[in-house]
């Protein structure tokens, strides 16, 4: 099987993350709030508006467990979290996006939601 040039993979990268999330996102489902989560995470890394805790994920999923997913909802949750984050890290990295000091101030705050534990704003 042959394989795709670097350039082409990552063009192809950049073009399909906005669609990952949106096959990601079920409103209100796990895998949709964990897709948030990343995206939320990678964005504010980017912009230096505060970066996640070694434990973040692991905590979101307790979280959402407690809401009441189950283990395949946990799965895909992790799924989403994941390949969500290398997409937005393959983007940000071949199409760089500015950061508006309101979106840092605004990334900031939720950062701040985020490592004191509080997902339900996602």
């Amino acid at each position: 099987m042959p394989s795709l040039p670097a350039g082409r993979a990552l063009s192809l990268a950049c073009l399909l993350t906005p669609l990952l999330g949106a096959c990601v996102a079920h409103g209100e489902s796990s895998s949709g709030r964990a897709s948030a989560l990343a995206t939320t995470v990678s964005r504010a890394i980017t912009c230096k508006a505060g970066s996640p805790q070694r434990t973040t994920l692991d905590r979101f999923l307790a979280a959402e467990k407690a809401r009441g997913a189950d283990d395949q909802q946990i799965a895909a949750a992790r799924a989403a979290y994941i390949g969500v984050s290398e997409a937005e890290m393959v983007n940000q990295g071949v199409r760089p996006q500015a950061c508006t000091a309101e979106e840092r101030a605004e990334l900031k705050a939720r950062m701040g939601r985020i490592r004191a534990g509080d997902f339900n704003t996602l």
